[in-house]
């Protein structure tokens, strides 16, 4: 299989977004979250991805369903839910190039909601965006080396991996290698490749942002086949990537301590003199007061060196 795509001069500067959100979130150390908001992330991820697919259960049942709560066996919106969990435990033992794991994750994900799990199809598959039939079929046959041809390019691909975490989303949903589960499988496995390199992937609602613009998620993803082309798709999903750092960097670092955030910020700047516009620019969810406030605290405990007054002052860490 050939996946072809073009790069717009959005995409790039989304790319360039993303690569400095996730410096911030690597600089603030956001990527170590508590249990209790790995959870409540968790919750909002299987929610998201489970509702693009028409499952119905809220984010309080699902919650209850993680917690512990037994499910009924003879509901398939809950065994989709037990399912989905047990899958996101076994995703960090899992490899995103290997064939095998992704025949795996697909035995978990939908073991007692399909005929075979964890089997590719052999048969021709009708193709559905979001419930709507498209233009054209999935052939059957010759599946396995077309998948293996699809991770074999993306292990292998020069470009970053934001983008081929990407095109291996879309190449899965385009394969369609099993007869029922593929776009869940398709979101979890570019989660999967991000983990790798970034663990905030881990945890990150990419899905609900998905899931907020779902109408554009089936319409780049009908774009893409009918274009051959899924440079659409991968602007569509570096937004929503970027959209879900953006959320992640402004909920953490309201919550962090002055100290935390001077912290952070000397960390991530690394060099120079800088003045308190520079700083709001790392944090512009505070005020101007609160951004002075944090500079006069850090001055006052010799944490920085402050040269000039008012907004023409600059600051340091010191010598």
């Amino acid at each position: 299989m050939t996946t072809f795509y073009t790069l717009t001069p959005r995409a790039l500067v989304l790319l360039a977004s993303i690569s400095e959100r996730l410096g911030e979130v690597n600089a603030g150390h956001l990527h170590h979250l508590s249990p209790l908001l790995r959870r409540a992330h968790r919750v909002s991820i299987i929610h998201a991805t489970l509702a693009l697919e028409e499952n119905p259960l809220d984010r309080r049942s699902i919650a209850e369903l993680l917690a512990g709560r037994t499910a009924d066996a003879a509901n398939t919106a809950e065994l989709e839910v037990v399912n989905t969990i047990r899958l996101y435990d076994l995703l960090p033992s899992l490899h995103p190039f290997s064939g095998r794991d992704l025949r795996l994750a697909h035995g978990e994900l939908m073991h007692g909601l399909a005929m075979d799990p964890g089997q590719y199809r052999s048969g021709d598959l009708e193709v559905v965006y979001g419930g709507r039939t498209g233009r054209r079929r999935a052939e059957g046959g010759n599946i396995s080396s077309q998948v293996e041809q699809l991770l074999h390019f993306a292990e292998n691909d020069e470009a970053p991996l934001m983008i081929t975490g990407c095109v291996l989303h879309y190449g899965l949903i385009n394969l369609r290698p099993f007869t029922a589960g593929n776009g869940r499988i398709a979101r979890l496995w570019q989660k999967l490749a991000l983990m790798q390199q970034w663990p905030v992937f881990s945890f990150l609602p990419v899905e609900g942002f998905i899931q907020q613009h779902a109408q554009g998620y089936y319409r780049e993803l009908e774009r893409a086949d009918r274009q051959e082309d899924c440079g659409g798709f991968i602007t569509f999903m570096l937004e929503r990537i970027d959209e879900a750092l953006h959320e992640l960097l402004m909920r953490e670092r309201t919550a962090l301590s002055a100290t935390d955030r001077m912290s952070a910020f000397l960390v991530a700047r690394q060099r120079g003199r800088f003045t308190r516009l520079d700083y709001r620019r790392m944090f512009p969810e505070l005020s101007g007061a609160t951004a002075s406030r944090d500079l006069a605290q850090a001055v006052q405990a010799g944490v920085l060196e402050r040269t000039g007054t008012g907004r023409v002052a600059w600051y340091r860490p010191p010598a």
